[in-house]
């Protein structure tokens, strides 16, 4: 069955920056390569920044095999980020983002689906197996030092007239 349900990963995380911050952290490209647990290119994206709309391709390894995903970015705002990655493991990613007394609170949901192609079932079950080991946890501990760290660097910045 080419999508065949796999499940939903759920979690969360509050962030020492605001919210705009960890929305500049989830959709620059470069800082995603760094919080991402699974390492992959992306192209098609000259500005560097995911936005709303935009649609990419990424490529990496998911169980030792090299898979392609078609990305489109449906929101980018300072309250959600979604995209949707279809390919041999369909996905689609919501980010919450809520103002908090210290900065942001981030939810994030991962729902997964097997896709298609050669490979596909593998790649939904080393997905899940990642996810059910902790990884979406581990990717928004990431953002958030990220975010944290963009944060910091604007307020050590001098005002300017």
């Amino acid at each position: 069955m080419a999508s065949e349900a796999v499940g939903t990963w759920r979690s969360e995380i509050d962030v020492r920056a605001e919210p705009e911050q960890v929305l500049d952290t989830l959709t620059d490209v470069g800082a995603c390569e760094a919080w991402s647990p699974v390492g992959f290119d992306v192209d098609g994206v000259p500005s560097g920044r995911l936005l709303a709309g935009t649609k990419v391709t990424v490529s990496g390894g998911i169980a030792g095999r090299r898979v392609r995903f078609y990305v489109d970015i449906i929101r980018a705002d300072s309250e959600r980020f979604v995209l949707r990655a279809a390919g041999p493991v369909n996905m689609l990613a919501d980010y919450a983002l809520r103002p908090a007394a210290d900065g942001s609170h981030v939810h994030a949901a991962i729902s997964v689906q097997r896709g298609t192609g050669r490979g596909a079932r593998l790649a939904a079950r080393a997905t899940s197996i990642l996810l059910g080991a902790g990884a979406l946890k581990q990717a928004l501990a990431q953002i958030a030092r990220e975010a944290e760290r963009r944060d910091q660097n604007l307020e050590g910045r001098p005002a300017t007239a």
